[in-house]
């Protein structure tokens, strides 16, 4: 039975086997290189294994990286050993960044969104959309905004960064394995 046939059985729209969204966290990292290898926006080569950097001119650039590790890594807070109940697979990836870097056009939250839709697809989008605000918060001195999420499907962290104009230039968005989002929220905290 084809992939297209099996997915129509299973009552699952065929996009979901092909789509954008195909490799996520918590998938394998070899899923997650196939997925980057096929992805139109990402089109990265064998030898960039899990991060994909792209310069349109000096003063725009896009990065894509998975990880197998944490936000913060597997260490607790304070030093005192591993989180419960975790230990590092090297197998699987637990988060996905991308970073836009532009300082002829301001990134906003919208692009950012947008950029996640493009890369996702419109189901992990939704999930974005509705998903419950944890923690906002803004670094004045170097004039950062960010945001901490939790969906049904994955927690989402993002931060734009003014240049020292104050255009905001430098985007970052984080797709992270929900479970990881106590983690996240305290290496925010330090």
């Amino acid at each position: 039975m084809g992939l297209k046939r099996l997915a129509f059985s299973l009552g699952l729209p065929w996009c979901l086997l092909c789509g954008p969204s195909y490799a996520l966290p918590g998938q394998s990292v070899d899923d997650a290189k196939t997925w980057m290898q096929g992805h139109p926006t990402l089109q990265a080569d064998r030898q960039e294994g899990l991060r994909v950097h792209r310069v349109d001119v000096p003063s725009r650039r896009f990065t894509f990286q998975a990880s197998v590790f944490p936000i913060g890594g597997f260490q607790a807070s304070g030093g005192n050993g591993v989180w419960p109940n975790q230990r590092a697979n090297i197998n699987v990836v637990r988060r996905e960044e991308f970073i836009l870097v532009d300082y002829d056009e301001p990134v906003t939250l919208e692009r950012l969104e947008e950029s996640l839709r493009t890369i996702y697809g419109a189901d992990i989008y939704a999930d974005y959309r509705r998903a419950e605000r944890l923690n906002s918060y803004g670094i004045a001195p170097f004039s950062t905004e960010g945001d901490v999420r939790l969906g049904n499907l994955y927690a989402y962290w993002l931060e734009i960064t003014a240049d020292d104009s104050g255009a905001p230039a430098i985007g970052k968005f984080n797709v992270v394995l929900p479970e990881d989002v106590d983690r996240l929220q305290a290496y925010l905290q330090r």
